[in-house]
C-alpha cells in the first residue's frame, strides 16, 4: 500500500471547507485542466455509506469512478473509498483542523495500483509525480476558491 499526503492552509472555517468537499460536484472547480468532469451522480451532503458516481475524461481517456463515503465526521473528516476506479485500492481522507480562523486541510491517500510488480514500478516513478502535480493544482484552486469575496 502506498501513501500520499499533502496539506494546505485555507482562509475559511473548517465547516465551510468540509461542506465544499462533501459535494463531489465541486471536483470540477478544483481539478487541473487535464481532468474533465462529464457526469456526477451524488446526494448532498455526504453521508457515510452512500455512493457517488463520477464520469471523467483525463488525457482523452474516459474513467468511471464509483466512490463510497466511508466516514463523515462534520467539520473534521471525510473519508471516501472506491468501489470502482483505476486503483486496486483507494482510501482518501480529507482531514480538517482549525488554525485560528482558518482551516488546515490535509489530503491523506492510501492506494494500490493494479498489475503487481509493474504497478509498483509505476507508483515509484510516475504516480508520485502525477499525485504531486494533481494535488498541488487542487490545493491552489481550493485556496483561490476560499479567498474569493463571498466564499467563491
Amino acid at each position: 500500500m502506498a501513501i500520499y499526503e499533502r496539506s494546505v492552509l485555507l482562509k475559511a472555517p473548517c465547516a465551510e471547507v468540509y461542506s465544499f468537499h462533501g459535494d463531489p460536484r465541486n471536483i470540477s472547480k478544483i481539478s487541473p485542466p487535464s481532468l474533465h468532469l462529464e457526469e456526477v451522480e451524488c446526494r448532498v451532503p455526504a453521508c457515510a455509506g452512500e455512493e457517488f458516481r463520477l464520469s471523467v475524461r483525463q488525457f482523452g481517456v474516459r474513467l468511471e469512478w464509483v466512490g463510497i463515503w466511508e466516514e463523515t465526521v462534520p467539520d473534521e473528516r471525510l473519508v471516501d473509498g472506491a468501489r470502482k476506479s483505476p486503483f486496486r485500492h483507494w482510501r482518501h481522507q480529507h482531514l480538517f483542523r482549525p488554525a485560528g480562523e482558518w482551516c488546515l486541510m490535509t489530503d491523506h491517500v492510501s492506494y494500490a495500483l493494479p498489475c503487481g510488480m509493474f504497478g509498483r514500478l509505476l507508483d515509484e516513478t510516475l504516480m508520485k509525480l502525477i499525485f504531486g502535480i494533481m494535488f498541488s493544482a487542487r490545493h491552489k484552486a481550493t485556496a483561490a476558491y476560499f479567498d474569493c469575496p463571498g466564499g467563491g
